[in-house]
């Protein structure tokens, strides 16, 4: 019996088990520099990564890329392009006969994914080749090529490899990519040029480099293409024969220089030890539920590791990204971090720890130059480039505003995995000081309820001196996170209220005060109280108690409609304030259950009377306004799709207060009607809540991330309620 337990549980984790091949798309051809959908995500539906390198691969769709790795895809610092439609093109050539033998002549051709790597395997009557492609470290792609003699007499082969990258970006045909190409007798390297665009690409003194484990024969021809042929090999009856060779991709040549030329016994190293990396990944994530429910795991686990990038340039700690598919999501955002840490805690807490620093290096302190007065807080997003000029409207590093508070969570989580009270020790300060800042310079009249807001900065500013109050509000909208939720529509009664402090201006707030923001602050007071516990800092943690307590009195007695039985921002008028009822329900409405601050009383209302399918019980539960609002639009972002952090809370929320069974069928009924969550499709951002339709972009973190938190708490631990049977 322990013999069978113990085979069970490896067959249910293995990374090598069929099981959990092809759970992504990683299938096609890059025919251009960059091929985009009309939702600027990649033509090609997932790019393998790993590691934190910034370039990527797909596997061939075609008999033509046979025995080759389609791509590179590679991050030009902010932006995801291709490089080449597959630069390790191989050529089998029969020595003795001196044919080229054709891949798609084989008698079994096996092309496939798994979590640790790309795999093809030919084979003939009298030979084999497998060729395999995984990462060794956070800048090299390794390709192992074995060819195998299956014959019983002695084989001569050769292998050539070609490849050629593209000549120039479509928008920019004029401005060729490849500065200069160098050859060794093992290696070929590619310069870029130094393009400098903001929106399109930032090259510097980048590099791609091709090394060989042997010299070969290498010619450069006109286009920056190559070709590089091997000495041939004899290799015996029943035997094989392995070709290494290593893809790296380098932002600037001092990277290059860091790494210096591979070392093929390290690298070998390298790889089984990735290898069990995977394997405890799996082992840590995977303890339940039917195969399909497992592989949702899995597939979700990949898509957080594919948008996983490691340090460089302005990025000084491993983040995770938004996606990696989607132009524009190749930076590392606040809110996007903590739902993403808190999943990535459950497999790999000191990347989820990672990911945080990642954000918390750039706190503002006081002695910030450009806003001391926000010390405490974080920008919004950063990316690769740091904006020279910070306070301006220039580059991609969002500093009007902030993100929700639920860094607080996210450490807490992590702790919960791992128990490293050192984290806790490093990061409690850090987050006091983010909690005390929304109090510093968004709470207007100091009555102890927070509002969103805007940052001091020049885009507030209209050229007249005046405030820009249209896009202090817009700012104020993406600090919430919902940038175009009805409840920021801007009408005569939102107004921008000016924050000080000790007489200085240090911020603006809406008009309005938020039930999701101040739900989240309660929670962040109640981890902030469970941290001071465990540091043993008691005066702290009685602070902490007795915040938290004034704040849920507030929350539930001036934020709740007793007639409608739901929660609503407050907004503020000349004449005096009223809850915000005629803009409809909203997902923020649930967020007091999620934070634990509703009353019992209150969390059985809203059960029984706003999960119904016209308002948030809907075929993809907890859209972000009510189905019954009259603002609901079903496709236009935060206005009616749902996102599945949201639909997380309101689960979690339910289930908080006892409703469990509730919760549970909710989570299947997400994850079984969302289109392509399950099955090798790319995970959305949002999900369309009447029609299941995946919106927006493709291989999205915090989907992913909720996904994996799903299968955690619901579906792995789930006999009545299987996905399997389901569908």
């Amino acid at each position: 019996m322990l013999t069978c337990l113990f085979l069970c549980a490896v067959s249910l984790t293995s990374i090598d088990s069929t099981d959990y091949q092809n759970l992504l798309p990683y299938q096609g051809v890059p025919t251009s520099m960059e091929q985009r959908d009309n939702k600027k995500n990649l033509s090609i539906g997932s790019v393998y990564v790993d590691q934190g390198a910034w370039h990527g691969f797909h596997l061939p769709n075609n008999a033509e890329y046979y025995g080759s790795f389609t791509g590179p895809l590679f991050i030009a610092q902010e932006y995801s392009l291709h490089l080449s439609d597959s630069l390790q093109r191989l050529q089998l050539i029969n020595v003795t006969t001196d044919e080229f033998i054709s891949f798609d002549s084989a008698a079994s051709v096996d092309i496939h994914s798994q979590p640790d790597g790309l795999v093809q395997t030919y084979i003939w009557s009298d030979k084999k080749v497998s060729l395999r492609l995984s990462y060794s470290d956070n800048r090299t792609a390794t390709v192992m090529t074995e060819l195998t003699n299956l014959s019983n007499r002695e084989q001569q082969w050769q292998l050539v490899w070609r490849g050629q990258p593209f000549a120039s970006h479509p928008e920019q045909p004029q401005q060729s990519l490849i500065a200069e190409v160098e050859s060794t007798d093992n290696q070929v390297n590619w310069h870029f040029k130094p393009v400098m665009q903001t929106w399109r690409m930032q090259l510097a003194d980048a590099q791609y480099q091709l090394w060989f484990d042997r010299d070969m024969s290498i010619r450069i021809n006109a286009q920056s293409g190559y070709l590089a042929i091997a000495e041939p090999v004899t290799i015996a009856a029943k035997k094989s024969h392995l070709f290494k060779s290593a893809q790296r991709y380098f932002h600037t040549a001092q990277e290059a220089k860091a790494h210096g030329e591979p070392d093929w016994n390290l690298i070998e190293q390298q790889l089984a030890d990735n290898k069990r990396r995977w394997q405890s990944r799996m082992d840590k994530l995977i303890d339940g539920g039917d195969k399909i429910a497992r592989q949702l795991a899995v597939k979700s686990m990949q898509t957080i590791i594919h948008n996983w990038r490691s340090p460089a340039g302005a990025l000084l700690h491993d983040g995770i990204t938004p996606s990696i598919t989607y132009k524009w999501f190749n930076g590392v955002w606040a809110w996007d971090t903590w739902k993403q840490a808190v999943a990535v805690a459950r497999f790999e807490p000191e990347l989820a720890k990672s990911n945080v620093l990642a954000m918390f290096d750039y706190q503002f302190t006081e002695q910030d130059e450009v806003r001391p007065q926000d010390a405490g807080n974080l920008p919004d997003a950063i990316f690769y480039n740091k904006d020279s000029q910070r306070g301006g409207e220039g580059g991609n590093w969002n500093e009007r505003n902030g993100k929700p508070p639920l860094a607080a969570w996210a450490v807490w989580q992590i702790f919960q995995q791992d128990n490293d009270i050192e984290f806790i020790k490093t990061m409690y300060p850090k987050l006091v000081a983010y909690h005390q800042w929304w109090y510093r310079n968004r709470d207007n009249n100091d009555n102890g309820l927070a509002e969103y807001g805007a940052n001091l900065h020049p885009a507030h500013i209209s050229e007249d001196g005046s405030l820009n109050v249209e896009a202090i509000i817009e700012a104020a909208a993406w600090e919430s996170g919902m940038d175009n939720a009805p409840r920021f529509d801007a009408d005569a009664s939102l107004q921008v209220w000016q924050n000080y402090q000790g007489g200085e201006l240090v911020g603006y707030s809406v008009s309005q005060e938020s039930v999701d923001l101040n739900a989240y602050l309660y929670a962040e007071k109640r981890f902030l109280q469970q941290m001071a516990e465990v540091l043993e800092l008691n005066a702290d943690a009685q602070k902490w108690d007795v915040e938290a307590e004034r704040l849920a009195k507030q929350i539930q007695m001036q934020m709740y409609d007793p007639e409608s039985g739901f929660f609503y921002d407050i907004r503020y008028s000349a004449t005096g304030s009223e809850l915000m009822i005629d803009k409809g329900k909203g997902v923020e409405g649930w967020l007091p259950l999620w934070a634990g601050v509703a009353s019992k009383a209150q969390a059985k209302i809203m059960v029984e009377r706003h999960l119904t399918a016209d308002e948030f019980g809907s075929k993809i539960p907890f859209p972000t306004v009510s189905v019954d609002s009259p603002s609901f639009a079903a496709a236009q972002y935060w206005r009616g799709p749902v996102w599945l952090d949201q639909a997380l809370f309101g689960l979690q929320g339910i289930a908080r207060y006892g409703y469990h069974e509730q919760a549970q069928s909710l989570a299947l009924q997400l994850v079984i009607e969302g289109e392509g969550i399950i099955g090798q499709s790319a995970i959305r951002e949002n999900y369309h809540p009447l029609t299941g339709k995946g919106l927006h972009c493709t291989n999205f973190s915090w989907s992913a991330s909720v996904l994996l938190l799903i299968y955690d708490t619901w579906l792995k631990q789930s006999e009545e309620y299987r996905v399997d049977s389901s569908l």
